[in-house]
């Protein structure tokens, strides 16, 4: 035989395992999980965003209680001033004045935010609750749906290995010179072999020169594809 054909055979064994890891890949329960796990992995994100909202939020309460009890002493100072009738003129009784209305407007804008800033984190924890509760969810379906993978994975992983061992057993038959040259090739691209019919390369449907068709038949030669670099083969 040709080591040719034994490399064909080689290629014939490597794309059953490749195509079993992509099955592998593709396994529906196992894109389950990948989303489930997505899932997870977005909520806690989204928890740890809303975690430094809700600390940030807490900062403004404080501050915006801080400034409605200096707004509100402010002002009760200043009805003890106006109670006392302290002032010798007019124009310090205008300035009080002018001191209890800032007061007082400083004082309602602080309880205006204030209420709306209640309203805001009643709200986040509401939405906390709420995200905490689906990834939960998710991460329990997940743990749940892993057991029944990891069985099935198991017996994937039994079969990949049989085929890899299977690919194996026949490259052992090919010369390493050719070996090393399908390796070299499959770094690029895979299939590595293409068969060259009516002077076409089945790998990139490209016509070739009718004279390579002469120069591979029956020969053991490497030539590959001068448009997509495989190797070209005819049986």
């Amino acid at each position: 035989m040709r080591q040719l054909d034994k490399l064909w055979n080689y290629q014939q064994a490597d794309k059953k395992v490749a195509d079993f890891e992509t099955e592998i890949r593709q396994f529906p329960l196992r894109q389950q999980l990948l989303k489930l796990r997505n899932i997870v992995a977005d909520q806690q994100t989204v928890v740890r965003g809303m975690e430094n909202d809700a600390n940030k939020a807490l900062e403004r309460l404080e501050e915006l209680g801080a400034q409605r009890d200096k707004a509100a002493q402010t002002f009760a100072e200043i009805q003890q001033s106006l109670q006392e009738d302290s002032f010798e003129n007019a124009a310090q009784v205008r300035k009080v004045i002018s001191q209890m209305n800032e007061a007082v407007t400083k004082l309602k804008a602080a309880e205006k935010e204030l209420s709306k800033m209640i309203a805001h984190s009643q709200m986040i924890e509401n939405r906390y609750k709420e995200v905490r509760l689906k990834a939960a969810k998710a991460r329990d379906e997940y743990t749940r749906l892993k057991v029944t993978y990891d069985k099935e994975f198991e017996k994937q992983t039994v079969r990949l290995e049989e085929l890899k061992k299977e690919r194996a057993a026949i490259g052992s038959d090919v010369d390493p010179a050719y070996m090393e040259r399908y390796r070299n090739v499959r770094e690029q691209r895979f299939p590595v072999m293409a068969t060259l019919n009516n002077d076409q390369c089945s790998g990139c449907n490209m016509s070739l020169p009718s004279a390579i068709a002469k120069q591979i038949a029956g020969s053991d030669e490497v030539v590959e594809c001068e448009n997509c670099g495989r190797i070209l083969y005819m049986p």
